[in-house]
């Protein structure tokens, strides 16, 4: 038989292992009406997560993967002592709950609602930063925003989207986490230029 077939490690999770079927009550909570939207609207790919197995929190590669939230949380400190505590405080959470939701995806493995709660907290708290940081590019003026912010933002989608080509193991953990630097890179110029708009207007 000379027919070829891809193997399952190099596919993505959703295409591996379908529609989550573990979206009820007992695991979602009063955030179950939100899940099943997410869930409906994406055609069940919105809570599907990459397996990283062979990592776990506890080898070296896991472990370097959920350091580099510590970037968000640096990011955060850094908006919050210059006196952007709101955007300081969003973006210390999601560096908190991204933490919490890459090691549940590493501690767990595969198909587990524990991790799908996780996603989709991390999508709040995500979402949060993200357009915070998208309002305050606005209210500066695309026009005016740094080269360098369009740049780094544009790499950090890149990385993103490269996730979901290789969404499984090592690859994922190395595109992912130059997602987290690059992102939280971006956040922290786009917050600098905003603290210096409104120093500058403080004049």
């Amino acid at each position: 038989n000379n027919e070829q077939t891809s193997s399952p490690t190099n596919q993505s999770s959703f295409t591996k292992y379908g529609r989550p079927q573990d979206i009820t009550a007992s695991s979602f909570g009063p955030l179950l009406p939100i899940a099943e939207a997410v869930d409906e609207a994406t055609g069940g790919w919105g809570l599907s997560y990459a397996d990283l197995h062979p990592a776990t929190p506890r080898t070296t590669v896991g472990q370097v993967f959920l350091a580099t939230n510590f970037f968000y949380a640096a990011s955060g400190l850094w908006f919050g002592i210059n006196g952007d505590w709101f955007y300081g405080g969003l973006t210390e959470l999601a560096g908190i709950v991204s933490f919490v939701y890459h090691y549940t995806q590493l501690e767990f493995g595969k198909n587990r609602s524990e991790v799908r709660l996780a996603l989709l907290i991390d999508y709040f708290c995500a979402g949060s930063a993200l357009i915070t940081g998208g309002v305050y590019m606005v209210q500066a003026g695309i026009t005016a925003v740094p080269l360098e912010s369009l740049v780094s933002a544009g790499v950090a989608i890149v990385c993103l989207s490269l996730c979901w080509v290789w969404e499984f193991g090592y690859p994922y953990i190395f595109w992912h986490s130059l997602w987290h630097i690059a992102s939280a890179y971006t956040g922290y110029l786009v917050g600098q230029d905003h603290l210096a708009d409104i120093a500058a207007q403080n004049l």
